[in-house]
């Protein structure tokens, strides 16, 4: 009976992103746990906002946690096991669902006493076969046989069928427009490859002078750049890795060695291409099911039928929107990617088989298989530039942590700190920057991006200090602290040098664009040698990504979208930073078929997205207000035995 309730049971989970609560019946274990005395938490695990998380419950939710991870990773979970802290896991599991209950109440959502039998109908274990209620006598025995009441289980599902109306009424709050889903989709799904040449304000920032007046003007103009919290301002050197990678040939034998001694990184599972159709229940409860089961076998049966169309079908009944107008099709993919139920069917059968219906989540499912490729070693001439990249990769990243080094001593042995020394250590592989004031409470460096470790140390550090060698989202830096000024408006007075520095790069980035709009025809190869540059190569960029060397520049990224394969882009002044131009070797744009066939599913997951970062902030502000009394030696028994 046991093995029965398990296999049906198994796959109930709380719809709570984070709380993965799976009721499997299972035999409890003691854990060897004892009871706590003292404190007035005997037989108490924790309390919060009033509701008190009993030792039984904490242990029984250690033990399914324990064998969810168990079953989730396998032979590995054994060594992953010894650096859990499953107590700690586990009781936030069961604040956070006692919180969540806590609000829906607050909303006075309620659940009914018909719900609850409705969702028990639900377990095949305590149905008959023509699913009517197997009667309180046997209900009873069988939640008994677990070490459970009754009134456990029923209180149980009611949490969870508050907490499911609880998101209902967030995922109702949660609205995306076309405009929103169609910008997500193509920041995930757009791409394009492009020979990127970028011009520094630098070439004509030391030679360009700027009046008072213009200074004047580009301060009135800039006044949210002179209104600011506490601020810095760093100049540094960068050593970029992506330059440097040009320069380091990777042995053959190198890579060669790489293969044999990480083959398994190189394996290929079995994979499988399926088309379905989808049979959704209309509305809740077993009858739904049954009636949608029912038009699922009436469909199966056609799509049965030699020579039968199953493209044609699935564009007529499927009523999974995401796959619905492609007849079904759902490409290639592995192990992993489906739900169980689904998984299980689709690779135990043969091409050109169809199986059904297949009961999941989502509804019935009809199945074709329209190929199999079986699991495969990747051969080296296939992996080969692969394995250079990571290579070079490595030797880059090494090499600039050398030079990165001999930088720093350099500096600190001649005590440098003018720009001009600064500029001097510049070369093809080294750049000089200097960044404007910026606030460190942002988290984000301009010109290298975040560096949380780097922030922290820069919050300690006066003017005048000298940090690095360190590793940036960009490269390796070497920096200095050229200023730090406090909270405020900068009178001009006082900002009359940094506008006359803001000025002067304008107007050098103004004559750096002219001059490269003028000589726009010349080829790339030929203007980045003129400006002693070198081209970047950007391979299969997405919107909204870093650019290497640039960082992230929407104009710049709307500019190589909007031009077409082979040609040139418009010039674009990227910031106050450096002009740009790129060269388009390859795009992948999403058409508006695309988007409308994507937008349903996208737009179901982005409210799913936004649905998970209400609920932890809901749980998180419940925390703050109310701290929760823990039972800590109860809990500290399944710290991790190592590590």
């Amino acid at each position: 009976m046991l093995k029965i309730m398990r296999e049906n049971l198994k796959h109930l989970k709380w719809v709570l992103w984070f709380v993965v609560f799976v009721f499997v019946l299972l035999i409890f274990v003691d854990w060897g746990a004892g009871r706590l005395r003292g404190g007035g938490m005997e037989h108490v695990a924790a309390r919060v906002a009033g509701i008190e998380i009993s030792e039984k419950e904490f242990l029984r939710e250690v033990r399914q946690l324990d064998e969810r991870l168990r079953s989730l990773y396998g032979q590995q979970y054994d060594l992953l096991r010894s650096q859990l802290d499953l107590g700690q896991l586990a009781l936030n599991n069961l604040l956070n669902k006692a919180l969540l209950v806590q609000q829906a109440k607050k909303l006075k959502l309620q659940v009914s006493d018909q719900e609850v039998a409705q969702r028990i109908l639900t377990f095949p274990v305590f149905r008959k076969d023509d699913g009517s209620f197997v009667g309180e006598e046997v209900y009873t025995r069988i939640l008994a046989a677990n070490q459970t009441t009754p009134e456990e289980f029923e209180a149980e599902l009611r949490e969870g069928l508050l907490i499911e109306k609880l998101q209902k009424v967030l995922r109702q709050s949660i609205l995306f427009s076309d405009a929103e889903v169609d910008r997500e989709y193509r920041r995930r799904n757009e791409s394009a490859t492009f020979q990127l040449l970028f011009v520094t304000a630098e070439r004509y920032f030391p030679s360009t002078q700027a009046t008072e007046a213009e200074a004047k003007a580009y301060y009135e103009s800039h006044q949210a750049q002179f209104t600011h919290g506490d601020q810095i301002k760093l100049r540094y050197l960068l050593v970029d890795p992506l330059r440097l990678r040009q320069t380091l040939p990777v042995e053959e034998g190198r890579i060669a060695e790489y293969y044999q001694t990480h083959l398994s990184e190189f394996q290929e599972p079995e994979s499988v291409h399926a088309r379905h159709i989808l049979i959704r229940p209309e509305g809740e409860g077993e009858q739904a099911w049954a009636k949608a089961q029912a038009r699922a076998e009436a469909v199966l049966q056609k799509a049965k039928i030699p020579g039968a169309d199953f493209p044609a079908l699935a564009r007529e009944y499927s009523e999974d929107p995401g796959s619905k107008d492609s007849g079904g099709d759902l490409g290639w993919f592995e192990r992993g990617r489906m739900v169980p139920e689904f998984e299980q069917a689709v690779f135990s059968m043969g091409v050109g088989e169809v199986k059904g219906p297949v009961r999941s989540q989502f509804g019935f499912h009809i199945i074709r298989l329209e190929g199999k490729k079986p699991a495969r070693q990747k051969p080296l001439e296939e992996v080969r530039e692969q394995i250079r990249f990571k290579l070079s990769e490595g030797l880059a990243d090494a090499e600039a942590s050398r030079r990165a080094t001999a930088l720093r001593e350099k500096i600190s042995a001649g005590k440098l700190a003018s720009e001009e020394q600064w500029r001097g250590l510049a070369d093809q592989v080294v750049s000089s920057h200097l960044t404007p004031f910026f606030s460190l409470e942002e988290g984000t460096i301009p010109g290298l991006g975040r560096d949380p470790a780097m922030v922290e140390e820069l919050k300690k550090a006066e003017e005048g200090f000298l940090g690095g060698p360190r590793r940036t989202p960009r490269g390796w830096v070497v920096y200095r602290v050229e200023g730090k000024r406090k909270a405020g408006l900068t009178p001009f007075a006082e900002a009359k040098e940094e506008a006359m520095e803001g000025a002067r790069r304008l107007k050098a980035l103004e004559r750096v664009r002219s001059e490269l709009a003028a000589r726009r025809g010349e080829p790339l190869a030929q203007l980045a040698t003129s400006y002693g540059v070198s081209l970047t190569p950007v391979k299969d960029h997405h919107r909204g990504s870093s650019i290497p060397g640039v960082g992230v520049a929407p104009q710049l990224e709307e500019a190589v979208f909007a031009t077409a394969v082979g040609a040139v882009s418009e010039v674009v002044v990227v910031g106050e930073r450096g002009v740009a131009l790129a060269q388009v070797e390859a795009k992948k744009v999403a058409t508006p078929e695309e988007l409308a066939a994507g937008r349903a599913a996208l737009r179901k997951s982005l409210v799913e997205e936004e649905l998970s970062k209400l609920l932890d902030a809901l749980v998180a502000e419940a925390k703050r207000n109310q701290p929760a009394s823990i039972n800590r030696e109860l809990v500290e028994r399944f710290k991790p035995t190592q590590g």
